[in-house]
C-alpha cells in the first residue's frame, strides 16, 4: 500500500534473456528482445487460467480445515474471450511502445531530449527533433465493477517480469534496469501530484531508490515534477503504465481531471510510454464526452466489459468450474435450478458469484446437519450478506438503466468484510467443538438445568453466547467454566449464563482499573427514575431478576443479530 492509501501491484524480477523477434521492426531492440515470447491463443489461455488446488478427500476433513479451504475459491480465474483479447492487446502495446525507444539507438536519445526541453541536457544544441514518431498506443477498459477487469489485467501483467536486469547484450556490456510495467491506482482525490508521488514510491519499491523522499518535501508543483517523472519512466525503459480506478477523476478539483488525462497523453505521445486506463462506467463519461484527445491517444481502442449473460457459453463454463470447489461434507450436483439461482443472485458478475459461493459454504460447514446447497439457501445468503449490492442487482435484473445511472457502479463484496464473516464463522467453530450439527444444538436448546446435560457441552453453549456478544474466545471459555463450577448441578442454566456474563464484566473492569496511587472519587448513587423503554431501566430490571441484560435488551428490540452487519 502506498502513502495515500492506494495500492500498487508488484511483480517479479528477472535477469535478461534475449530472444530476437521475427518482426523486422522489433529486431536488435534490447528492450523487446528481453521480453517473454508472444503467446498463441491456446498458450495465453493456459497462462491466464488459475485453478486453486482441490481434492475431493478434503470434504472429509474437520470443519475448521474446510472453512479455511473455502478461501482458495477467491483465486479462481476461468479464461474468457475478453481476457484472451486483453492478453494480445497488452502484448501489442508493450512492444509497440518500445519500437522507437531502443536505448541503443541515437534516435531515441533525440526523441527523449526533444520531449522535455525544460530539463537541462548536456550538449543539447547538438540535438534536433527526432525523425521517428512514437509508435506507442494504449487503450481503456471500462465495465461494471466486479466483472474482473483489474484481476485480469494483473494476471496478464504477471506473465511479464516487472523488472528486467540487463548486463550484456550481443557480447557487449550493457548495464540497465528495465521496468516492463507499472500499475497504479488513481488517487482518491484525483490529484496529479499525488499520482506523481505514487509513481515515485512505486519505483522506489521496485528499484530500491529514494525518489519519493527526494521529491516529497519539494515545494515544486505537480507541473514541475511531471518532467522528472517522465524522465525516470524513460530512463528505466517503462513499457506500459496502467492506471486503475480512473472514475476517481470525477472527484478531482476543477481542471484536475483534464490535466491528468492530458498528462497521460503527453506520456503516450512524447515519451512513447503506452497508457492503459481502467475504470467503471462512471469513467466512460470522461473518456467519451470530455476528453476526445485521450481517445485518440488510446488508439488500441476501448474494451467494454459487461457481466456475463445467462445464455452465454462463458457463464456455463464459469459456473461449472466454480461449482467444482465444494468443501461441504456432502457434494451438491449442479442442476438448472441452482445454476439459474446463482445467476439471478449475481447477475453474471463474476466477483459477486465467487464470493456468494464462498459465503454459502461458510454458512453451511460445521453448522448444518446436512451440508447441502439449495436454491433457497443461495437466495437467503445473498439477501442476508449482500444487502448493499441488492439495489444495483435489482436494477440489472430489471434492466432499469435510470437506476443504474443513479446508483453508479456495482459495489462488490469488500475483502475485509468477507474476511470478517469468515472469521466470525471460524470463531464459532473453535468455541463450539462438538456442537457441529443441528441435532446437537437442538439438544442443548432443550436443556433447562445444569444437571440435564454434559458439563462440557454447557460450557460450550455459554461460551458461544459470550462470543456472539463480542467476548474474546479464551475469556468466554474461562468465565463459562467458572460459572458452572460456582453453580454446581442444581441451578438453572440461565442463572449460570448470567453469572458468566458477570464474570466477564468483572474481568474487564479489573483490566481497566487505574494504576496504583490514584484515588479516583467514586460517584454517589443517585435515585433516578427512567421511562420503561429507557436502556438504563431495562438494564436495571434485568439485574433485579438476575437476567442477562443482553437478553433483556434483545427482547426489547434494541439488539440485532451481529451477522447482519457483515452484509455487503
Amino acid at each position: 500500500m502506498l502513502a495515500d492509501g492506494t495500492h500498487a501491484f508488484v511483480g517479479n524480477r528477472a535477469i535478461a534473456r534475449y530472444t530476437e523477434s521475427l518482426d523486422p521492426m522489433h529486431q536488435h531492440n534490447v528492450y523487446i528482445a528481453a521480453l517473454p515470447p508472444i503467446l498463441s491463443t491456446k498458450e495465453a489461455a493456459v497462462q491466464l487460467r488459475l485453478e486453486p488446488a482441490y481434492l475431493e478427500s478434503e470434504r472429509e476433513q474437520a470443519p475448521e480445515y474446510r472453512q479455511h479451504a473455502v478461501q482458495r475459491v477467491s483465486n479462481l480465474i476461468q479464461p474468457t474471450p475478453n481476457q484472451l483479447d486483453l492478453h494480445q492487446r497488452i502484448s501489442r502495446v508493450i512492444r509497440g511502445g518500445y519500437v522507437t525507444r531502443n536505448p541503443l539507438s541515437a534516435e531515441w536519445t533525440k526523441q527523449l531530449r526533444s520531449a522535455y526541453p525544460e530539463l537541462k541536457w548536456d550538449g543539447e544544441d547538438d540535438y534536433t527533433k527526432p525523425v521517428l514518431s512514437s509508435a506507442a498506443t494504449g487503450f481503456s477498459i471500462v465495465g461494471t465493477s466486479g466483472v474482473g477487469k483489474t484481476k485480469s489485467v494483473e494476471r496478464v501483467l504477471a506473465y511479464y517480469p516487472q523488472l528486467i536486469v540487463h548486463h550484456e547484450y550481443n557480447g557487449h556490456r550493457f548495464e540497465r534496469h528495465q521496468i516492463v510495467w507499472l500499475k497504479l491506482e488513481c488517487p482518491y482525490n484525483g490529484s496529479i501530484k499525488a499520482l506523481v508521488f505514487n509513481f515515485f514510491q512505486s519505483v522506489d519499491v521496485i528499484m530500491g531508490t529514494d525518489f519519493y523522499r527526494k521529491f516529497y518535501k519539494s515545494r515544486r508543483s505537480a507541473d514541475e515534477l511531471l518532467p522528472e517523472m517522465s524522465l525516470i519512466a524513460s530512463s528505466l525503459g517503462l513499457g506500459v503504465l496502467v492506471i486503475d480506478e480512473i472514475q476517481r477523476l470525477n472527484k478531482a478539483a476543477s481542471g484536475g481531471a483534464e490535466q491528468m488525462l492530458n498528462f497521460f497523453v503527453k506520456l503516450n505521445n512524447q515519451i512513447g510510454v503506452p497508457v492503459i486506463l481502467i475504470g467503471t462506467h462512471k469513467a466512460q463519461q470522461i473518456l467519451t464526452k470530455e476528453f476526445a484527445q485521450v481517445r485518440r491517444g488510446l488508439s488500441q481502442g476501448e474494451m467494454i466489459w459487461t457481466p456475463l449473460s445467462v445464455d452465454d457459453r462463458e457463464w456455463e463454463m464459469f459456473i461449472k468450474k466454480l461449482w467444482k470447489y465444494q468443501f461441504t461434507s456432502e457434494y451438491t450436483p449442479l442442476d438448472d435450478s441452482l445454476r439459474d439461482m446463482m445467476y439471478d443472485q449475481s447477475q453474471g458478475i463474476v466477483d459477486i458469484a465467487v464470493k456468494l459461493f464462498m459465503l454459502i459454504q461458510w454458512s453451511l460447514i460445521g453448522f448444518a446437519e446436512v451440508e447441502k446447497i439449495t436454491p433457497q439457501l443461495i437466495k437467503q445468503t445473498a439477501k442476508t450478506h449482500m444487502k448493499t449490492a441488492q439495489p444495483i442487482l435489482d436494477a440489472l435484473r430489471n434492466g432499469d438503466e435510470e437506476k443504474l445511472i443513479t446508483y453508479g457502479d456495482v459495489i462488490p463484496l469488500e475483502a475485509d468484510l468477507l474476511n470478517n464473516f469468515y472469521q466470525n464463522q471460524r470463531g464459532k467453530l473453535v468455541v463450539s467443538g462438538r456442537m457441529n450439527t443441528l441435532a446437537m444444538q437442538q439438544k442443548l436448546e432443550s436443556v433447562e438445568s445444569v444437571g440435564e446435560a454434559d458439563e462440557e457441552l454447557l460450557v460450550i453453549q455459554i461460551a458461544m453466547n459470550l462470543v456472539n456478544m463480542g467476548v474474546e474466545q479464551e475469556l468466554a471459555k474461562a468465565c463459562a467454566k467458572k460459572a458452572l463450577d460456582r453453580n454446581g448441578a442444581s441451578h438453572d442454566i440461565k442463572i449460570a449464563m448470567w453469572d458468566a456474563f458477570e464474570l466477564v464484566r468483572v474481568s474487564k473492569e479489573e483490566q481497566s482499573q487505574p494504576k496504583v496511587g490514584r484515588n479516583p472519587k467514586s460517584r454517589a448513587d443517585k435515585n433516578v427514575s427512567y421511562s420503561d423503554q429507557d436502556l438504563r431501566a431495562i438494564y436495571a430490571q434485568a439485574l433485579s431478576v438476575r437476567k442477562p441484560p443482553y437478553d433483556a435488551l434483545g427482547e426489547a428490540g434494541y439488539i440485532r443479530n451481529a451477522l447482519e452487519f457483515y452484509a455487503v
